[in-house]
């Protein structure tokens, strides 16, 4: 069982850096808390994996804080498919967060990606999940992400929680699945999905405080060819 000090920080640079050195991230987004990594860290998605308790085949969803670092994916689109999914990351400032929603879409692997995506992410399928995300805080952390390497601002955002367990809405919640009991800032929440979630190297988790945006809806993932609501 860890005993390590818990990493928390209320610093974009910070967390930035934890991710570059292939830890784990749990941050708020837009409805719950969320968690992930540098999607083209291998290491580091394969041990998100573990922790999450998912497969690989079911792909991960990532996040980014614009829809102007996706122009080879969206350009793979028809201009009335392009310009639906647009619509949907289109932020209305001045609509109450109770009917808000965050919109993912399955955009297809355009042939000329100047970065390939790699399987890891993708799973089985032959498509990205990506959300462009609301939240201010996670919008930063993408932008700072940008590189060579990752020109998308690509961050993998999954739910806190192991599978099968409700997402976190808290940070104390999100520690409560990830942190042994001594680090836990609620050691009585959800035991069984915390002893089994610490079995996988939870002492590689960050956390990135702050509030998530209070969206009541829960995120819809959609396809982009076919406008087909998946979930």
């Amino acid at each position: 069982m860890s005993t390590s000090k818990p990493l928390i920080t209320d610093s974009v640079v910070e967390a930035v850096r934890w991710l570059q050195d292939g830890q784990l991230l749990a941050y708020p987004t837009e409805s719950v808390w969320g968690i992930g990594c540098d999607p083209f860290n291998q290491q580091a998605v394969q041990q998100l994996l573990a922790i999450k308790q998912r497969s690989i085949e079911k792909g991960m969803i990532v996040v980014t804080d614009s829809a102007s670092r996706l122009t080879a994916l969206l350009d793979y689109l028809s201009d009335e498919q392009r310009q639906l999914v647009l619509e949907s990351w289109h932020n209305d400032s001045n609509s109450d967060a109770g009917t808000k929603q965050a919109h993912t879409w399955l955009l297809p692997l355009a042939p000329n990606l100047t970065v390939h995506i790699p399987a890891w992410i993708t799973g089985v399928h032959n498509s990205v999940a990506v959300r462009v995300i609301d939240h201010p805080l996670v919008q930063q952390l993408c932008q700072q992400v940008v590189s060579v390497q990752n020109p998308y601002g690509f961050v993998v955002s999954t739910s806190c929680n192991p599978s099968g367990q409700q997402p976190a809405l808290s940070l104390a919640e999100a520690q409560a699945y990830f942190l042994s009991n001594e680090n836990s800032v609620n050691s009585n929440q959800k035991d069984d999905a915390k002893s089994s979630a610490n079995m996988h190297g939870n002492e590689q988790v960050g956390y990135l405080k702050g509030e998530t945006l209070g969206y009541l809806l829960p995120s819809q993932i959609s396809d982009a060819l076919t406008g087909q609501v998946i979930r």
